[in-house]
């Protein structure tokens, strides 16, 4: 008998034994596309014709820093990327910052595809400014502003322009919290799926959708990949996040089968594909789209306008996953260590939410948490004349308005607008930019402009720590 099984033993582990090694070569093979990825990412972080920024001590450091971000952030996101078994992950952080993030907003995503339904279920604290845009006293509220959009994918993966053109990254269906219906005790329940049961009267948001591209007016069926919600902050000091789940119906209860080599492989390729694509893809757009050295397309203008604003409109690039319903404006600083731009901003109807960010040229937003490098409606309110003044400075001028260029000498500045109601063309947000130097500000600012001490300014930041550590807590 033991002579009969001998032979048996030695085919199975002669199986076993081949089937490792194919696993390790398999592993070890796109373990190597992986490094190859990194190593192609890091030399456009310098390569002249991938249009990075002058490689100075500070922008070398931010550079490496923020592939590493995409790095981090591409394995979490495929490590999460299993619709069956979708969970929320965040796409944007103080850690992972990339697309000339919203310093007030808190990112995330999670994976769905166009078959399953899926239930998201979410409390919020008190709600009321979604009902009224009133700015609510009460201690502690929601966040000012919550969108859910479901997306067909994120801009950025194939290094090239030319996926804004072909739609590759859609919005195919938003909800917003002006119209989340929400209980009394602030429980929110939301369904998606590829169409709406006739039984169902909730929120609902559809996961297949037949559009037509507007580049080329050609129609087709698109599929969403991912859930996508921005949970936007005004008051840093007494609004919260919300709490959220989301599950699939049909896989709800189900164990998730372990990880294989397959699996594991294809992963590593992704985030080895992404990863360099990402960094070319947003330097090319900030070269060629926003014009960020040159006149690029040769008609007289700049896409971004140096020390100057664009007025407020719907995004131009990069707009089928931008946040629904909200409009932007943007320009470029340039500054000398005693100069001061002063964006001057009106707007006849006062937006539901409004927020001013600065970003360097790897598309990030400078330490938000440490200085006070953004500013929402909540943080700088109307000025006496009606309208705000933003002071993009390299040193505190000692007034309200200022958003520290954390030493940065040149940048991005951007503007956000949401408003419950779209203005009318002539209730439309209207800024102006007017360089000076530091002395001479008073002559633009009203004389009420209040004052605000070294210790005032610290209490500010101390706010902006709290807040961002509540928001971003990793416990």
């Amino acid at each position: 008998m033991t002579v009969k099984i001998l032979p048996i033993l030695f085919i199975l582990v002669m199986v076993l034994t081949t089937n490792s090694t194919v696993a390790s070569e398999q592993l070890d093979a796109s373990w190597g596309k992986l490094i190859q990825g990194l190593q192609e990412a890091k030399h456009s972080l310098t390569d002249p014709a991938a249009f990075p920024p002058e490689p100075t001590d500070r922008n070398l450091a931010e550079g490496y820093r923020y592939m590493l971000a995409h790095l981090g952030r591409l394995i979490e996101m495929e490590m999460r990327l299993n619709p069956r078994y979708p969970e929320f992950y965040r796409s944007i952080d103080m850690l992972r910052k990339w697309t000339a993030e919203n310093p007030d907003t808190m990112y995330l995503k999670a994976p769905i595809d166009s078959v399953g339904y899926y239930r998201i279920t979410g409390t919020a604290a008190n709600a009321q400014q979604w009902k009224t845009s009133e700015r609510d006293a009460s201690v502690p509220k929601a966040p000012r502003m919550v969108t859910f959009q479901t997306i067909t994918d994120v801009p950025g993966s194939t290094g090239r322009l030319a996926e804004m053109a072909s739609c590759k990254n859609l919005t195919l269906d938003y909800l917003t919290s002006f119209n989340l219906e929400i209980d009394e005790k602030g429980h929110f329940t939301l369904l998606i799926g590829p169409e709406k049961p006739q039984s169902y009267s909730g929120n609902f948001l559809l996961s297949k959708r037949l559009m037509a591209c507007p580049s080329t007016g050609k129609e087709t069926v698109r599929h969403a990949r991912f859930l996508s919600v921005r949970e936007i902050f005004s008051d840093w000091e007494n609004e919260r996040t919300l709490d959220m789940e989301i599950v699939r119906l049909d896989a709800e209860g189900e164990n998730r089968p372990p990880l294989t080599t397959a699996e594991m492989s294809e992963k590593m390729e992704n985030i080895a594909a992404e990863l360099p694509n990402q960094i070319k893809f947003w330097q090319l757009l900030q070269e060629v789209s926003l014009e960020n050295r040159s006149d690029v397309n040769g008609d007289g203008r700049r896409s971004m306008p140096v020390n100057n604003i664009n007025p407020p409109a719907p995004p131009f690039t990069a707009g089928g996953v931008a946040g629904a319903q909200q409009l932007y404006a943007g320009g470029i600083f340039e500054l000398k260590q005693d100069d001061a731009l002063v964006v001057k901003v009106t707007a006849p109807k006062e937006p539901h939410y409004m927020g001013f960010q600065l970003s360097n040229e790897w598309f990030e937003g400078p330490d938000q948490q440490n200085y006070v490098s953004s500013l929402t409606g909540d943080q700088l309110p109307v000025s006496s004349d009606g309208s705000r003044y933003y002071i993009i400075a390299h040193n505190d001028p000692g007034v309200a308005g200022w958003v520290a260029t954390t030493g940065l000498s040149k940048g991005f500045m951007s503007m956000r607008f949401i408003f419950r109601e779209d203005p009318q063309t002539n209730n439309m947000p209207q800024a102006t930019a007017t360089l000076v130097k530091v002395d001479q500000l008073s002559t633009l600012l009203p004389d009420d402009t209040p004052a605000i001490t070294p210790a005032q300014r610290r209490a500010e930041v101390s706010i902006r720590q709290s807040h961002i550590k509540a928001r971003w807590r990793g416990h």
